[in-house]
């Protein structure tokens, strides 16, 4: 697991100014949320890098990602945590206001959903290589295919994909870490493992050439412990072939020293790798902070005003008719009882009496006289109700659905809350629904496959080195498959995999089609197949099997004799 920033409170405070104070932030004020420099990518002139002076590089954009990248970083992160700018509005509201502070769940929503989507059914891993024939023996790719899954089952690897996939999500950019371990094996001797971690983006960058093709020159890994009050980073970095320690120092701007010789790692370029969610390196929802803040205030206020509502001023007209259960009679300083001129005894209101209780069931009113100087009377009718504005319900629920319509129209989201989404809506209906997710899910997935592939051949260097594969350049005939985790209907795919038999496809085909509903392999399913037809030759389906595999030998006969 990555050590993320919760122990760094000067990391996590950067992102809100006057850290995270109530009342601190000033929404949607207008110009730019972030420092122009809060994105940028790291490069170094390849004819000015020079290893000798590696401390000196990391210190200098060590300081500049703390200062810089990292406000960016924990203020996205805080967002998706349902840690949103709300909790921080300087609303200027007086005292006696309502003042909630309501954040809204769209953030952490968005990305669940993207990560499900790409990532919910697991990456399909394939050996494809051009020069190899159906039916084939391959000792190295078998070899080389086994290797992979022994080793993504050992790192746990459909857990490592979806945090990968989250942190570019939420943050534009992931980091994950290779290096390795050792542990004894029965025999006395010991066994190097290859391990993998993902890399909180907080903590982690990669410094790049200015070559065409942008190679890595050095990455960095650095975090703060805080023991006994006593915070101290730790700093690691890593080149093509080694890995340099630092000892701790107190702060980013201290002065690295080695702690000891760097290291060997055998893995012939950074072990580091960086992911990016696109071209931009921005999260799925970034562009739309502007608009998820306008929902938190709209839905705050709408919140507010219903709060001020039931504290509304009681206002009342007339006299207060106060029963004679609520007066005492008044008593001079020797306690006796006082009469008036005309000899009757005067009473007071008991000022313990809850004559003028706002919160009591029962008020007592009485008509207001008012005597006029020509000697008549005017009659102020008595009445009591609250001073209230008109809640336009209507209003805010138009502005809200609105903003929640543009939001995930913009982050093309399927909102599966809305009640013209999903329901009896065919499959060609649900494909234009989903049809934006789809585009950037093909994008985002052309890119999450370049980091993969670059940790696949940093492990098959490793292997090569080992003896473990004969050749390690074999593992750029690796393939990945990403399958859309999508509601599914067995059903229907069953019958359209019998169509498709039926129309002549290859069953080899029609097995990599029906994974998704069966959740067996192609590979397996081909095999318990074929021993079912060598087991029990007479059963039809083993005929059909048979037929099918003699037509496509024919087929692959005859495409030999037309090359030769």
């Amino acid at each position: 697991m990555a050590i993320n920033t919760s122990d760094d409170s000067q990391a996590y405070y950067a992102s809100v100014p006057f850290g995270l104070q109530k009342d601190s932030i000033r929404m949607l004020k207008g110009g730019t949320r972030f420092d122009r420099e809060s994105n940028k990518v790291y490069r170094i002139p390849t004819s000015q890098y020079d290893e000798n002076h590696l401390s000196d590089y990391v210190h200098m954009f060590l300081e500049h990602h703390y200062n810089h990248q990292l406000t960016r970083i924990t203020t996205l992160q805080r967002y998706y945590e349902g840690d949103s700018d709300i909790h921080y509005w300087k609303s200027d509201k007086s005292k006696n206001r309502a003042d909630n502070r309501i954040a809204s769940g769209h953030p952490h929503y968005i990305t669940t959903m993207r990560v499900g989507y790409s990532l919910g059914k697991g990456i399909q891993y394939q050996y494809n290589s051009p020069t190899d024939k159906p039916g084939v023996d391959n000792t190295e790719a078998d070899n080389l295919m086994q290797q992979i899954d022994e080793f993504n089952k050992a790192v746990d690897e459909d857990y490592i994909e979806k945090t990968i996939k989250k942190s570019l999500s939420v943050t534009g950019r992931a980091f994950e870490l290779l290096y390795t371990t050792v542990s004894p094996t029965g025999d006395g001797d010991k066994k190097v493992n290859v391990e993998l971690t993902v890399l909180d983006p907080a903590n982690a960058f990669v410094v790049y050439d200015t070559n065409i093709h942008q190679s890595s020159l050095f990455g960095v890994y650095y975090y703060m412990v805080n023991y006994n009050d006593k915070p101290q980073f730790y700093v690691t970095a890593y080149t093509a072939n080694k890995v340099y320690h630092y000892e701790p120092i107190n702060s980013v701007g201290d002065d690295l020293v080695l702690a000891g010789e760097p290291e060997e790692h055998f893995f012939g370029r950074v072990p580091i790798t960086e992911y990016a969610n696109n071209d931009e390196r921005l999260g799925d929802w970034e562009p739309d902070l502007d608009l998820i803040d306008s929902y938190d205030k709209a839905i705050s206020e709408m919140a507010n005003s219903e709060e001020d509502f039931s504290n509304a001023t009681l206002v009342v007209n007339g006299d207060i008719d106060v029963p004679q259960t609520m007066k005492k009679i008044v008593k001079d300083k020797d306690g006796n009882p006082v009469y008036d001129d005309n000899g009757d005894l005067v009473w007071e209101i008991d000022p313990n009496s809850p004559y003028l209780n706002t919160l009591s069931k029962v008020m007592y009113l009485k008509p207001s006289i008012i005597n006029n100087a020509n000697g008549g009377v005017t009659v102020v009718p008595s009445s009591a109700e609250y001073l209230t504005k008109e809640l336009p319900i209507d209003n805010w629920k138009n502005h809200l659905d609105e903003i929640v319509r543009d939001i995930y129209t913009d982050t093309n989201t399927p909102n599966v809350s809305d009640e013209n989404f999903g329901g009896n809506s065919s499959g060609v209906a649900m494909a234009y629904k989903l049809f934006g997710s789809d585009q950037i899910r093909e994008t985002q997935n052309d890119l999450f496959s370049r980091g993969v592939k670059r940790r696949l051949r940093l492990v098959a260097h490793f292997w090569g080195i080992k003896n473990v594969i004969p050749d390690e350049t074999l593992v750029n005939n690796v393939t990945l498959n990403f399958p859309p985790n999508l509601p599914k209907n067995d059903t229907e795919t069953i019958t359209n995999a019998m169509n498709l038999l039926k129309a002549g496809v290859s069953q080899e085909t029609v097995f990599g089609y029906l994974t998704a509903a069966t959740g067996v392999k192609q590979e397996e399913e081909m095999q318990r197949k074929k021993e079912q037809a060598e087991n029990d030759p007479d059963r039809l389906d083993a005929n059909m099997f048979n037929q099918q595999n003699q037509n496509q030998d024919e087929q692959d006969s005859g495409k030999d004799d037309d090359e030769q």
